[in-house]
């Protein structure tokens, strides 16, 4: 029996393109519409027919610059209108929240962090205060917000739905449509590790990947893997929890519920427990790093057995993916030098070492703000009309998530 022929989404086609057009715009900072077809591979009338519709949707600016020596018409310069309006990331933590408002092109323009209160409904609060607190540092109203993207510590389903966040102590919230009721602007809402990829994929090391796996630590540790040009988010939306693959067995306590997982060596909270136990007080990966750098011999020694479970776990990936590029992220990156040289080490192992030895490791430049920038980038995607929950019109799994599809 033949299949029947899938049929193509041409309000997808269009969002597409004009998603493609718009980022070749944003990395270009300045383009002509010719130029712009050579970037994006469109035919010039569907890019003619973006550009047309960018300005008048106010998005973009248009100006003629004469070239030196050359007569007739000068071209027109395309730019991205700094002042068309806000996107605002957050990046909510069990004990702290940090906020980014950015032009469209995701150039900084504010930020605000503050505390957030316990309980979804709670912190929800604290999230929509800390928005207002941070529009009046900068002086826009709502009316000047196009989109908020929210990046958190949690298991979350295509649909924004909240499932588990071991950390939060939070299960089955339907975090999305919350926010939706209280902002009347466009909300993405996704696990924080993904919204970093994400992040590093639209402004960061992994602009020119493909394939790369990012690792982040917070409060939890995280993985999100952006392969084939996309980010994979598996059946349900949780794909890449590599924190929870099991490095000891029968090992250490998780807030998820097991023993022995990387979170419960790598985390944030778990390398301070480890040098408590070992009579050295210190806070925070930040401090982890200070004493290392210090020179103490307990610091480095819980850093050199982490690296290699890290090491153990990232030598898998990349066996059994073969990416391009290996991120450390968030604030994992204040003991990313003291991680790096064991994951290069176990990369250049002699079992698969042609795979192995392809795959650079790199620290993100995004470091504790990788998250807040993730927003950002959900945000971007949100207001494109392609964020990451977005899905088919028969109300089924997502048929395109993340940026870079289709670039």
């Amino acid at each position: 029996m033949r299949r029947p022929r899938q049929r193509l989404n041409p309000a997808l086609v269009r969002r597409l393109n004009v998603a493609r057009v718009f980022h070749a715009l944003r990395l270009a900072g300045e383009a002509s519409q010719g130029e712009l077809v050579e970037a994006t591979g469109l035919d010039p009338a569907t890019v003619s027919a973006v550009v047309r519709q960018l300005r008048q949707d106010g998005w973009l600016l248009a100006s003629k610059v004469p070239r030196a020596g050359r007569s007739g018409r000068p071209p027109t310069r395309l730019t991205i209108d700094r002042d068309a309006g806000l996107l605002v990331g957050a990046r909510l933590e069990p004990d702290a929240l940090q906020l980014l408002a950015t032009s469209l092109a995701g150039e900084p323009v504010g930020s605000w962090q503050g505390p957030v209160d316990e309980g979804p409904d709670a912190a929800i609060d604290s999230l929509r205060g800390g928005v207002e607190e941070l529009l009046h540092d900068v002086g826009v109203g709502w009316d000047g917000v196009r989109a908020i993207g929210v990046g958190v510590p949690a298991l979350m389903a295509h649909d924004g739905r909240l499932a588990f966040g071991p950390n939060l102590g939070w299960r089955d919230v339907p975090l999305r449509a919350r926010l939706a009721e209280r902002w009347r602007v466009p909300v993405a809402v996704d696990n924080d590790t993904k919204a970093a990829a994400l992040a590093e994929k639209l402004f960061g090391a992994a602009r020119d990947a493909d394939d790369f796996v990012l690792i982040a630590g917070h409060s939890g540790v995280g993985g999100a893997l952006y392969l084939g040009g996309r980010l994979q988010r598996g059946a349900g939306g949780y794909a890449g929890e590599i924190g929870h693959v099991t490095v000891v067995p029968g090992g250490r306590a998780c807030g998820c519920g097991d023993r022995g997982c990387l979170e419960a060596y790598l985390s944030e909270k778990a390398l301070v427990a480890q040098l408590g136990e070992r009579g050295l007080a210190v806070r925070g990966y930040a401090g982890v790093a200070a004493a290392a750098a210090a020179g103490d011999p307990r610091a480095l020694e819980v850093l050199d057995e982490v690296g290699a479970l890290l090491s153990r776990v990232a030598a898998d990936v990349v066996d059994l993916l073969d990416p391009e590029m290996l991120v450390l992220a968030g604030s994992l990156t204040h003991v990313a030098p003291y991680l790096l040289p064991a994951l290069e080490r176990a990369l250049s192992e002699p079992a698969l070492a042609g795979v192995r030895g392809r795959c650079e490791v790199v620290a993100s430049r995004f470091g504790p703000e990788a998250v807040t920038m993730g927003g950002v980038a959900l945000a971007m995607e949100a207001v494109l009309g392609l964020p990451a929950w977005w899905a088919d019109e028969g109300g089924g799994r997502p048929t395109w998530a993340g940026a870079g599809s289709g670039w």
